[in-house]
C-alpha cells in the first residue's frame, strides 16, 4: 500500500517493472458511495484539472504480482487522510480492501520527513508502532494522539536488506549514509502520522522531536483500520524523503520551501531502500519462513 505517484512509480520500478503504474488497473469498486465522504477541497479525489483525470474518483491503482511463490497486490491509494475531510473515507477504504483481498500481510510504505539529525536522507524506518499527533484537524477525535504496534517481524527481513541492494541509490543521494540506516526495533522506531503537513526542523517547530523517527500522513489510519481485521499481519516502513531542516533564522515557511525542495529532487531515490525493505519483509514472510 503506498499514498503518492512518486512512490508508486518507485514501488513499480521494482515489483512490477514491465507494468509501471501507467498500466495499473483502477479500483473503484462501489465509488458513489465514497463521494459525499470525501468533501476536502484540496483532495486529489475531486480534483478535476486535465492532469489528474486518473485520479478524480478514484479511489486507488492496483496490480498484482508475485515475489518467489508469495501473490502480492500492489495498491496505491485515491484517498488521502490530511486531504479528504472529517470523514476520514480512507479508513473505510483500508478495511474493505483487507475484507475483499484476505491478505495474510498488509504494509503501508512511502515516503516521510526524518524526525532528527542523526535520521538522513534516504534512511528507512522499519517501525515497531505507527501513532498519531494530529493537532489540527483530527485533534478532537478519540483516536488523535493513539498508538499502534506493527506486528513482529519475520525472521530474516533486516538481514535481507543488503548494502548491495540499497547502496546504488544511496550512493546518489547528497548526505546520505553509503548504505541507508535502518531504524527498526526499539520505541523510537516509530511512524508519526499528523493531520497537516508537519516536518522536523533545527527550532523543532512542530514538537516531533522524542515521538518517532519519521512522519508521514497516513500509517497510524491503516493501524487503526487493521483493529477492525484480526488475523492480518501489518507493517510500516517510510524512508526519510527530506532530513531535518536546519532553521537558524526561526523562518518556518523558508524551511517548509526547502523541505519540498528536497522532496521533490530526492524523492525516488530515497523512495528506492522502503521498497527493497517492503520486498525484504515479504520474502522473509513467506518464501524463506
Amino acid at each position: 500500500m503506498t499514498w503518492t505517484a512518486a512512490e508508486a512509480a518507485a514501488l513499480g520500478a521494482l515489483f512490477t517493472p514491465e507494468f509501471l503504474p501507467s498500466r495499473w488497473y483502477e479500483y473503484r469498486h462501489n465509488v458513489a458511495d465514497y463521494i459525499p465522504l470525501v468533501t476536502g477541497a484540496r483532495a486529489p479525489f475531486k480534483d478535476r484539472a486535465a492532469d489528474m483525470a486518473r485520479y478524480y474518483h478514484s479511489l486507488g491503482l492496483y496490480f498484482p504480482c508475485t515475489v518467489g511463490g508469495a501473490r502480492v497486490l500492489l495498491f496505491k491509494s485515491g484517498l488521502h487522510l490530511a486531504y479528504d475531510g472529517p470523514a476520514t473515507p480512507v479508513r473505510r477504504l483500508m478495511v474493505e480492501i483487507a475484507q475483499a483481498v484476505q491478505p495474510k500481510v498488509m504494509i503501508t510504505t512511502g515516503t516521510g520527513g526524518a524526525i532528527g539529525a542523526d535520521v538522513l536522507l534516504g534512511d528507512v524506518v522499519v517501525a515497531a508502532q505507527a501513532r498519531f499527533d494530529c493537532t489540527k484537524q483530527f485533534k478532537n477525535e478519540p483516536w488523535a494522539q493513539a498508538s499502534y504496534k506493527t506486528s513482529a517481524l519475520p525472521a530474516g527481513a533486516l538481514a535481507a536488506i543488503t548494502p548491495d541492494l540499497t547502496r546504488v541509490n544511496a550512493s546518489r543521494v547528497p548526505g546520505a549514509h553509503p548504505q541507508p540506516k535502518i531504524w527498526t526495533g526499539d520505541q523510537q522506531a516509530t511512524v508519526v502520522t499528523t493531520d497537516l503537513f508537519a516536518f522536523d526542523d533545527s527550532t523543532d517547530f512542530y514538537r516531533l522531536q522524542g515521538l518517532g523517527r519519521a512522519c508521514d500522513m497516513g500509517d497510524a489510519m491503516v493501524g487503526n483500520a487493521m483493529q477492525s481485521c484480526p488475523g492480518i499481519d501489518w507493517y510500516a516502513v517510510r524512508n526519510a524523503s527530506d532530513p531535518q531542516i536546519p532553521n537558524p533564522n526561526g523562518d518556518i515557511k523558508a524551511a517548509e520551501k526547502k523541505a519540498g525542495q528536497i522532496y521533490t529532487e530526492w524523492g525516488p531515490f530515497t523512495t528506492a531502500a522502503s521498497a527493497i525493505a517492503t520486498w525484504a519483509i515479504i520474502d522473509a514472510k513467506f518464501n524463506h519462513p
